[in-house]
């Protein structure tokens, strides 16, 4: 058992270092030596629980990613109604996406030069905007799967929450809240058919 406690722990310090130290110096310029310096185990610890390096760096980014989706939504869709409930997801996601992250600016540096990286962005941005889809169309009482409007705005609230950290303004002050509640609980009020107002 104590060996399986050390082992994990050594393991949550090769994590850490990786990801200060791709962080500071980029991923081509931090050796795994470098690496195993700083978490204090034995190089060969690092291919022992991670085989390549590539591999320690999509181990970083998915703990954080994993992090990154179970804190996404706030408390379940209000029934005060869908303009709240818009409100109140911008808010969250202006803090969840927001702020700049060590591991965010590790995917920014590598994204262009490691497919491995892009792929892995691209995913967690699907994850993220199948989640906001279904939070939208449970505000807007929509029964059954999201509409596409439901997916159209999930994917705006995503990369606008997202793109604040890049341009130093917080999101909130780029988008007030309530005018992007208007904006989008408009665009996913139920549709009315023509037969409806007759």
């Amino acid at each position: 058992m104590g060996g399986e406690q050390t082992d994990r722990t050594a393991r949550g310090r090769i994590l850490a270092a990786a990801e200060r130290l791709f962080a500071e110096r980029g991923f081509d310029h931090t050796s795994t030596a470098l690496i195993a310096a700083e978490a204090r185990v034995p190089q060969g610890l690092i291919f022992y629980h991670f085989k390549t390096k590539m591999a320690l760096l999509l181990a970083v980014i998915r703990e954080d990613q994993a992090t990154l989706l179970d804190g996404l939504l706030p408390a379940p869709a209000p029934e005060a109604g869908l303009r709240p409930a818009v409100a109140g997801l911008w808010r969250h996601l202006s803090a969840v996406l927001g702020e700049p992250s060590p591991v965010r600016k590790i995917v920014i540096q590598e994204v262009a030069a490691h497919p491995e990286i892009r792929q892995r962005a691209l995913e967690l941005h699907e994850q993220m905007t199948t989640i906001i889809a279904r939070y939208l169309a449970q505000a807007s009482q929509h029964p059954g799967d999201p509409r596409p409007e439901h997916d159209a705005a999930a994917h705006l609230l995503a990369i606008a929450a997202g793109m604040a950290p890049l341009l130093g303004e917080p999101s909130l002050t780029l988008i007030p809240p309530g005018a992007l509640a208007v904006l989008i609980s408009d665009g996913l009020q139920p549709r009315r058919t023509a037969s409806a107002g007759r």
